[in-house]
Order: structure tokens, then sequence, then C-alpha cells
């Protein structure tokens, strides 16, 4: 919940950041109040604090704002103008008058908008109305990013649209064939498996009737079964890389779209990268037959995900990296949601429905949106450490890091090989202790501020260290009063402290 990330009777120990803004507005409700409101919509959703003043360290002051009652009401009047606000994303409950020590001000809970309602913008015209939010304040959106905004709105998704020039030649038939295959051993037995390939490939919405009576490739066709260079016609953007580091940072096995050397479409890419990422995984034996674990399933569902959530319009593409145990599945496009009904509930309102279903119908993925959040309970009942969950907006893109390791285990993999350096001694010099200290120490102060809360596994990846020194940092942390723990053992997260 966005009420959720400040506490207002500790105001003063806040700064501003992407998820809160201070406006003085003693003055009545300033201009940019409206800038602000689009960009929190359109990006993470936040706090705006009328009353309140930003001071030159960045702390806060209180004012005392005369009438609160007839601010919010004229904020009201504004915010459901349609020749003002194209959308309102709020409700009466989330605009409230507080006082804070004997002083009024008002508090604005704006929401993260839903897929469907953005982009959010002011006046008439999307392209000069809409702004998003980045860790320097509120940003007047591009084209490309508006328009992204609205491909998704669309009632009808993007990869469930009727290529009308495109037909069976497109596709690569080794794809069909392996897919079909895949398909039999899943449901054997099942009814579509008698029927020619173009019925088959019309039962998985892979093709669709036209508007001249014939049947078309639609979008999620072409990039599950299309060879690469037909793909790339539509998606001018499209691109799949994965790439196994070694512990130095240099690739010693990659697999590209664009090689030559295989199809290039996303079928493909799943099952050759699927092969690798879990080729560290034990399989039991049970009665002479290897039995797939959970494990197994859920890193086919995070691969999937990363594949059908994917805005192939956008610029950058899918990119794997796996270094040890730890894999990192990044993908064009922000999320639909929250994260945090990400990893709950899920996504009920998927961008690429029909990529979903051609998936599940294999049994990968339940179809249901939960993917996430099945992964999370997963990693806590192995004592993994939980997955991260980061999502950009310029360009738009969403990562999911996982460690395939207890916490223990991921730090023993993070250490370096040997100490040794091209020093004249041979040895790696040290800098003193208190100076790394002091420096990462600054890094995490500044990591809290924009992202209000952190967990010990994203402050190792900032800081390229392990798992248990990123948590021996913020308990020193903790205990020189800079931050404080909330939530359980299995969900601690760190914040500045209040």
């Amino acid at each position: 919940m966005t009420e959720d990330i400040i506490d207002l009777t500790r105001l003063e120990t806040y700064r501003e950041n992407n998820r809160i803004e201070a406006k003085k507005a003693l003055g009545g409700l300033p201009r940019s109040l409206w800038e602000t409101y689009s960009a929190f919509a359109n990006t993470l959703g936040g706090i705006i604090l009328l009353g309140v003043e930003e001071r030159e360290d960045h702390s806060f002051l209180v004012h005392n704002l005369p009438d609160t009652q007839g601010m919010m009401d004229e904020f009201w009047r504004i915010v459901t103008d349609k020749r003002f606000v194209n959308k309102n994303v709020l409700s009466r409950e989330q605009i409230r008058s507080v006082r804070l020590n004997g002083k009024a001000i008002v508090v604005i809970s704006v929401p993260r908008a839903g897929r469907r309602e953005k982009p959010v913008s002011i006046g008439m015209d999307v392209y000069t109305g809409t702004y998003r939010r980045d860790g320097e304040g509120d940003y007047h959106c591009t084209k490309e990013e508006v328009d992204a905004m609205l491909r998704d709105a669309k009632l009808e998704s993007q990869d469930n649209v009727i290529l009308e020039y495109g037909g069976r030649e497109m596709l690569d038939g080794g794809t069909v064939d392996r897919y079909r295959k895949a398909f039999g051993r899943e449901r054997p037995g099942h009814i579509w498996q008698s029927l020619s390939d173009e019925d088959f490939l019309e039962k998985l919405s892979a093709l669709r009737q036209g508007r001249d009576g014939k049947r078309h490739l639609t979008a999620a066709g072409l990039l599950m079964f299309g060879k690469e260079k037909e793909i790339r016609r539509e998606f001018p953007c499209y691109m799949l890389d994965y790439q196994e580091l070694k512990r130095d940072g240099i690739w010693e096995d990659r697999i590209v779209s664009d090689s030559g050397d295989w199809s290039g479409n996303l079928f493909d890419f799943y099952c050759l990268v699927y092969k690798r990422i879990q080729r560290e995984i034990k399989v039991p034996d049970v009665l002479g037959r290897r039995q797939e674990t959970p494990l197994h399933k859920a890193l086919k569902e995070v691969l999937a995900n990363c594949l059908v959530h994917a805005d192939y319009k956008e610029k950058q593409g899918v990119l794997i990296q796996k270094r040890g145990r730890r894999i990192v599945f990044e993908n064009p496009g922000s999320f639909g949601t929250d994260k945090e009904q990400a990893v709950g509930e899920g996504s009920r309102d998927p961008r690429n429905p029909a990529l979903i279903k051609i998936f599940h119908l294999i049994n990968i993925g339940n179809g249901a949106g939960r993917g996430l959040s099945r992964v999370y309970e997963l990693w806590k009942e192995l004592g993994f450490a939980l997955p991260e969950i980061r999502e950009e907006f310029r360009p738009p893109r969403t990562q999911v890091s996982l460690e395939i390791a207890r916490e223990d285990e991921a730090e023993a993999n993070e250490k370096p090989e040997n100490d040794e350096d091209i020093c004249s001694s041979g040895k790696r010099r040290r800098l003193p202790k208190e100076i790394i200290y002091e420096a990462q120490k600054q890094q995490v102060i500044d990591f809290v501020t924009r992202s209000i809360r952190v967990r010990a596994a994203a402050v190792a990846e900032l800081l390229n260290i392990g798992v248990s020194g990123a948590k021996e940092l913020l308990s020193r942390m903790v205990e020189e009063g800079i931050l404080e723990r909330a939530g359980e053992k299995d969900n601690r997260f760190y914040q500045l402290k209040r």
C-alpha cells in the first residue's frame, strides 16, 4: 500500500525520494503538483505532502495550512475534471488532512495506475502532459514511453494482433515439430494431436482468421515459432541473449537470437536456455526414473515469465545472465501491477496472454498469474535468499534475480578463486576497513533513500559483496542508528531509521 511507505509521526527523519514529494503550497495548489500526480501514477505510486517544505539539506519543514478542507475540495474538483486530468486513480479516502504537532497538512496517497489506466496525463494531449518519476524527480515522458503505455492499455493484447501479411511460411517448421512433440508428451491422447499443423496452430492462437477470411499469423505465433529474420521485420528491436559468465565477468557460453545457427524464436530459446540453467540442480532417481523437482519447475516458470511478459516493441531485448548459482532474468517492459501484488496474488491482466497459453499447454506455468508468488514460497521453504525484483523506467525494464543456493552457500559461491592481483607483491592491496565501510555506508544510504526498503541480497548485489557481508554491514548501520530492521526473519528488510 502507498500509505505504508511513510510514518508521518516521524516526518523529520525522511527525505524526498522517488516516492515522497513535499510541496509548501501556502499559496494554494501549485501547478507542479499535477506533474507529480501524473508521475507517481505512471511509475510506482507515492505520497504528496502539501504544507511541507523541503529544506536545503533535504529535510522537511512542516507549515500550517489555513484551510485544508478547501484545498482538498479544490484538488478533488480538478482531479475529476477530464479537461485537466485525463484519469483519476484516487478515491476520496486517499486525500486526507493530518495534524502534525498542531500544524495542518494535506496528504495525498497516489496509487500506481493499472496497465489499462495509463498514461495518466494532465491537459488534453497525452504526449505533452505525461510524466514519470526517477531518482532526480518528475520528468516529461518521451513519445516512445507514451506509445508503450498506450500499447499496454489496448483491450486487445499485443500478442493477439493478426499480422495480415503473414502466413506459415514465416514459421520455423522444426520449432513447430518440437513443440508438438512436447505437447504430445505432456498431454498424451489429446484430441488436438490428430489435427493438421494449421488447425493445431489455430487452436494455440498462433494463427487467426484475418479480414480476408484467410488464416494469418498472430504476433504470438510469430514470436513463439517464427524465423528470426521474420520476427525482426515486425519487432525491429527483438533480441534474445543468454550469457554464462565466469567470475571475472567474461562469458564462456552464449546464445543470441541473431547468430544464424538456430531459429532465434522464443520456444527454441526457452529450450536451449533451460538446459543450461538447470545443470547444477540434483535430480532424484526414484525407482530408476529421474524425477523433476519443484526447483526445476520454478526455474521453468521464471524463464517463461521473462519471455511472456516482455514488451518486444521496446528498445533492448531479453537478457539472461548466469554466474555460478546466481541467475538474472531481464526483459523489456515494466510490471503491469505493483511488485507486491506480483509476488502476492499475481497479475490478472498480463501483457501477452496468448504466449502464456502456449507455454501453459505444455505445462510450463499454470496460466493463473501466480508464478512469482510460488517462487517466493519455494525459496523460503528451501532457505534460499529471496528473489530480488527491480523495475526501471528509462527505458522500462524488469529484472528478477535468483540465487539457487542457501545464503551461506551463496556467500561461498561469490568468493573469488584467489586473492592475487597484478600488484608487485602478487597479493591484492587492501584498503583500510574503515575507509571501505564509510564508502559502502554512503552507497547504502543513497540506495535506501531511493528505494525506501531494501533487502540484504539487493545490497550485496549493489556492492558486489556476499550476502553475509551485506548483513554484517547493515547490522552495523542499525547499531549506529542509521537504519532499522523491519519484517519477519524470512522477509527481513531495512529502511532509514525514523
